[in-house]
């Protein structure tokens, strides 16, 4: 009996060591959160979110002609952290409101923007048209930082009109005066 009411008393205390031990613990709760990409590099801090600054023009800068350019505007978007252990090739699409006449250029966005005007975006390593919701042709990615040279600038998408006849006649301008603003978003797709 005295063995039995020792295990008992043993028992009984080491539930009693137990209980007290709990009752001083805390308890929390820790959320681990992140992501893995295949991206091969990270885009520029500065570049995130882009302004250009298109310089003024006027009317008399463009020829009478559909797609006549004026005034263009070199711009970059850099690359950092390249690494090419996943990817090779990068393709680059602007994307935004397209012109009513014309949908692989930049339409204007915004009330009372100027009409017969649009913001055409070319490869400057290639001179040739980055048509709006488009990719890029592929271009090649280097170790570390890469640099892509695009140019904007504004185009005519409305002739001239002349009505009448000489020496009465009137030439309306197919192009406006006044603000000119453009959003494009970009999208980088690695390869």
């Amino acid at each position: 009996m005295h063995n039995s009411v020792k295990k008992l008393s043993l028992a009984f205390g080491t539930c009693c060591l137990l209980a007290s031990s709990a009752s001083f613990a805390d308890g929390g709760q820790i959320v681990f959160t992140g992501s893995v990409t295949d991206n091969a590099c990270t885009i520029n801090t500065s570049d995130v979110t882009k302004s250009v600054n298109l310089d003024p023009v006027r009317i008399a800068d463009f020829a009478n002609t559909v797609g006549a350019k004026a005034k263009p505007k070199q711009f970059s978007l850099t690359l950092d952290n390249c690494s090419l252990q996943t990817r090779n090739n990068v393709q680059i699409k602007f994307s935004g409101q397209p012109d009513a006449q014309d949908n692989t250029l930049l339409g204007l966005s915004g009330e009372n923007q100027v009409k017969g005007i649009a913001i055409q975006i070319d490869d400057a390593r290639t001179g040739s048209k980055v048509a709006l919701n488009k990719a890029t042709e592929d271009y090649a990615l280097r170790n570390q930082s890469n640099t892509f040279d695009f140019v904007a600038s504004y185009v005519r998408t409305a002739l001239d009109t002349t009505t009448g006849e000489a020496p009465n006649q009137v030439t309306t301008s197919g192009i406006g005066t006044g603000q000119v603003n453009a959003l494009a978003t970009f999208d980088v797709t690695y390869k």
